[in-house]
C-alpha cells in the first residue's frame, strides 16, 4: 500500500548525509505522523553522467523518485524544509539553505539542459 506523505505535518530531519560526489545531500526524515521518508538533493556541479546512473544532477528525489520541477510536491517539500528547526549543526543549516536557494532559482530550471549522458563502453 502506497501512503501519501503528509507534508502539512512538521518534518524532522533524523539524519543529514553529505556525499563526496560534488554536493549531493540526503535527508532521512520523519514527520509528526511517524511517516518516514528520504529527500535527496543531487549534486549540481558535475553534469556528465553515466547512462546507468539513475539520478539527474541538480534535482530532488523523494524516496528515490524524481520530483517534478515547480510541482506542488516540490513546493510542499521546499516550504516545509525552509521552516525546519531540527538541525542543530550550523554547517548543515547552511548547506540545506544553499540547496533550497538553488531549487528556487531560475538556474535550477535551465540547468537540466547541461546534463550530458554517456556510456562507459
Amino acid at each position: 500500500m502506497n501512503v501519501e506523505i503528509d507534508f502539512a505535518s512538521k518534518i524532522i530531519i533524523k539524519d543529514f548525509q553529505i556525499w563526496m560526489d560534488g554536493g549531493s545531500v540526503t535527508l532521512i526524515c520523519a514527520n509528526s505522523m511517524n511517516q518516514e521518508f528520504q529527500i535527496e538533493f543531487v549534486q549540481n556541479v558535475a553534469w556528465e553522467i553515466l547512462e546507468s546512473y539513475n539520478r539527474l544532477p541538480g534535482r530532488i528525489y523523494l524516496n528515490d523518485k524524481l520530483v517534478e520541477q515547480r510541482s506542488e510536491l516540490e513546493n510542499l517539500i521546499i516550504n516545509n524544509l525552509e521552516n525546519i528547526d531540527s538541525l542543530s549543526e550550523q554547517l548543515e543549516r547552511k548547506i540545506l539553505a544553499e540547496k533550497i536557494e538553488y531549487v528556487k532559482s531560475e538556474q535550477y530550471l535551465s540547468d537540466i539542459n547541461r546534463v550530458k549522458t554517456y556510456n562507459r563502453n
